[in-house]
Protein backbone atom coordinates (compact mmCIF):
# COMPACT_ATOMS: atom_id res chain seq x y z
CA UNK A 1 0.00 0.00 0.00
CA UNK A 2 1.06 3.57 -0.72
CA UNK A 3 0.88 5.50 2.38
CA UNK A 4 0.93 9.74 2.52
CA UNK A 5 1.48 10.60 6.26
CA UNK A 6 0.79 13.72 7.39
CA UNK A 7 2.11 15.21 10.25
CA UNK A 8 -1.06 17.70 11.96
CA UNK A 9 0.08 21.37 11.54
CA UNK A 10 2.31 23.48 14.21
CA UNK A 11 0.55 23.82 17.61
CA UNK A 12 1.74 26.14 20.48
CA UNK A 13 3.08 23.87 22.31
CA UNK A 14 5.44 22.80 18.92
CA UNK A 15 6.49 26.29 18.62
CA UNK A 16 7.63 26.08 22.29
CA UNK A 17 9.46 23.12 22.17
CA UNK A 18 6.99 21.40 24.51
CA UNK A 19 6.33 17.88 24.25
CA UNK A 20 2.28 18.08 23.69
CA UNK A 21 1.58 13.65 23.97
CA UNK A 22 -2.40 13.77 24.33
CA UNK A 23 -3.21 16.88 24.61
CA UNK A 24 -6.28 18.30 22.95
CA UNK A 25 -4.66 21.31 21.60
CA UNK A 26 -5.50 23.20 18.15
CA UNK A 27 -3.42 24.75 15.32
CA UNK A 28 -1.71 27.72 15.82
CA UNK A 29 -2.12 30.16 12.79
CA UNK A 30 1.32 28.64 11.26
CA UNK A 31 -0.50 25.07 12.00
CA UNK A 32 -3.49 26.50 9.80
CA UNK A 33 -0.68 27.96 6.58
CA UNK A 34 1.07 24.51 7.32
CA UNK A 35 -1.85 22.84 6.45
CA UNK A 36 -3.13 24.83 3.60
CA UNK A 37 -0.08 24.50 1.78
CA UNK A 38 -0.34 20.33 2.28
CA UNK A 39 -3.91 21.22 0.92
CA UNK A 40 -1.96 22.36 -2.48
CA UNK A 41 0.37 20.07 -2.68
CA UNK A 42 -1.51 16.58 -2.21
CA UNK A 43 -4.99 18.05 -4.28
CA UNK A 44 -4.42 16.03 -7.15
CA UNK A 45 -4.07 12.72 -5.00
CA UNK A 46 -6.46 10.05 -5.14
CA UNK A 47 -6.93 8.11 -1.61
CA UNK A 48 -8.99 5.23 -1.28
CA UNK A 49 -9.51 6.31 2.75
CA UNK A 50 -8.54 8.97 4.94
CA UNK A 51 -7.55 8.28 8.60
CA UNK A 52 -7.19 10.64 11.54
CA UNK A 53 -5.53 10.69 14.94
CA UNK A 54 -8.14 11.90 17.63
CA UNK A 55 -6.41 14.88 18.32
CA UNK A 56 -7.77 17.94 17.77
CA UNK A 57 -4.65 19.49 16.19
CA UNK A 58 -4.70 16.38 13.56
CA UNK A 59 -8.41 16.55 12.89
CA UNK A 60 -8.14 20.36 12.86
CA UNK A 61 -6.10 20.02 9.68
CA UNK A 62 -7.68 17.05 8.03
CA UNK A 63 -10.60 19.62 7.84
CA UNK A 64 -8.33 22.19 5.93
CA UNK A 65 -6.13 19.54 3.51
CA UNK A 66 -9.26 17.11 3.04
CA UNK A 67 -12.40 18.91 2.94
CA UNK A 68 -14.04 16.81 0.42
CA UNK A 69 -12.95 13.46 2.19
CA UNK A 70 -14.85 11.68 4.87
CA UNK A 71 -12.59 10.47 7.00
CA UNK A 72 -11.84 7.87 9.88
CA UNK A 73 -11.17 8.75 13.20
CA UNK A 74 -8.93 5.89 14.45
CA UNK A 75 -7.78 5.68 17.92
CA UNK A 76 -4.22 3.65 17.12
CA UNK A 77 -3.52 7.24 15.17
CA UNK A 78 -3.29 8.77 18.30
CA UNK A 79 0.09 9.91 19.64
CA UNK A 80 2.34 8.89 22.24
CA UNK A 81 0.84 8.16 25.65
CA UNK A 82 3.11 10.10 27.80
CA UNK A 83 1.81 9.14 30.83
CA UNK A 84 3.86 9.81 34.29
CA UNK A 85 6.51 11.58 31.70
CA UNK A 86 3.65 14.15 30.49
CA UNK A 87 5.91 17.27 32.40
CA UNK A 88 9.21 16.03 30.87
CA UNK A 89 11.27 18.00 28.39
CA UNK A 90 12.30 16.24 25.28
CA UNK A 91 15.76 15.48 26.22
CA UNK A 92 14.60 13.66 29.63
CA UNK A 93 12.19 11.31 27.39
CA UNK A 94 15.32 10.89 24.99
CA UNK A 95 17.18 10.03 28.68
CA UNK A 96 14.64 7.28 29.58
CA UNK A 97 15.83 4.29 29.48
CA UNK A 98 12.68 2.64 28.45
CA UNK A 99 11.88 5.02 26.11
CA UNK A 100 12.95 3.71 22.89
CA UNK A 101 12.50 0.01 23.96
CA UNK A 102 11.59 -2.41 21.67
CA UNK A 103 10.44 -5.01 23.89
CA UNK A 104 9.03 -3.81 26.72
CA UNK A 105 5.32 -1.88 26.24
CA UNK A 106 5.61 0.79 29.14
CA UNK A 107 8.05 2.54 30.86
CA UNK A 108 8.17 2.41 34.49
CA UNK A 109 6.36 6.37 34.55
CA UNK A 110 3.64 4.22 32.21
CA UNK A 111 4.53 6.12 29.13
CA UNK A 112 4.36 4.03 26.19
CA UNK A 113 7.56 2.94 24.35
CA UNK A 114 8.46 2.66 21.23
CA UNK A 115 7.57 -0.94 20.99
CA UNK A 116 4.25 -0.57 22.07
CA UNK A 117 3.88 2.24 19.06
CA UNK A 118 5.42 0.00 16.46
CA UNK A 119 2.69 -2.88 17.77
CA UNK A 120 -0.61 -0.72 17.33
CA UNK A 121 0.25 0.94 13.69
CA UNK A 122 1.49 -2.77 12.65
CA UNK A 123 -2.41 -3.48 14.06
CA UNK A 124 -3.82 -0.43 11.89
CA UNK A 125 -2.07 -1.81 9.09
CA UNK A 126 -2.86 -5.18 9.12
CA UNK A 127 -6.87 -3.96 9.23
CA UNK A 128 -6.25 -1.72 6.07
CA UNK A 129 -4.72 -5.19 4.03
CA UNK A 130 -7.71 -6.84 5.11
CA UNK A 131 -9.94 -3.80 4.25
CA UNK A 132 -8.49 -3.53 0.94
CA UNK A 133 -7.61 -7.33 -0.27
CA UNK A 134 -7.80 -6.80 -3.77
CA UNK A 135 -5.84 -3.79 -4.22
CA UNK A 136 -3.22 -1.69 -3.45
CA UNK A 137 -4.52 1.33 -1.93
CA UNK A 138 -3.73 4.53 -1.70
CA UNK A 139 -4.12 6.11 1.90
CA UNK A 140 -3.97 9.22 3.97
CA UNK A 141 -2.58 9.11 7.48
CA UNK A 142 -3.20 12.57 9.98
CA UNK A 143 -1.45 12.05 12.75
CA UNK A 144 1.86 12.52 14.75
CA UNK A 145 5.24 12.55 14.37
CA UNK A 146 5.80 9.12 16.65
CA UNK A 147 3.19 7.05 14.31
CA UNK A 148 5.39 8.81 11.19
CA UNK A 149 8.28 7.27 12.78
CA UNK A 150 6.27 3.82 13.62
CA UNK A 151 5.66 3.48 9.97
CA UNK A 152 9.41 4.57 9.00
CA UNK A 153 10.60 1.96 10.90
CA UNK A 154 7.86 -0.50 9.46
CA UNK A 155 8.99 0.28 5.86
CA UNK A 156 12.57 0.41 6.40
CA UNK A 157 12.78 -3.05 8.70
CA UNK A 158 14.23 -1.13 11.57
CA UNK A 159 15.55 -3.98 14.22
CA UNK A 160 17.54 -1.63 16.76
CA UNK A 161 16.17 0.53 19.07
CA UNK A 162 18.43 3.70 18.48
CA UNK A 163 18.40 3.73 14.79
CA UNK A 164 14.58 5.34 14.59
CA UNK A 165 16.11 8.30 16.60
CA UNK A 166 17.32 9.65 13.39
CA UNK A 167 13.98 9.87 12.02
CA UNK A 168 12.00 13.43 12.31
CA UNK A 169 8.37 14.32 10.35
CA UNK A 170 7.96 18.40 9.82
CA UNK A 171 4.76 19.52 10.44
CA UNK A 172 4.29 20.80 7.03
CA UNK A 173 5.72 17.65 5.13
CA UNK A 174 4.33 14.52 3.91
CA UNK A 175 5.85 11.85 3.54
CA UNK A 176 5.38 8.65 1.43
CA UNK A 177 5.56 4.93 2.52
CA UNK A 178 5.13 2.32 0.82
CA UNK A 179 4.28 -0.69 2.82
CA UNK A 180 4.08 -4.42 1.78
Amino acid sequence: MIIYCVRHGETDSNLKGIVSGRSDEGLSSKGIAQAQKINLEIADTKFDAVYVSPMRRAIETAEIIVPEYQYIIDERLAERDLAGLKDCSIDELWQNPLWNSLTEKRTLEGAETFGSGLMRVQDFLSDIKKQFPHHEPTILLITHSFISRCLWAIEQGVKDDLDYTKFHHQNDEVIIYKIK
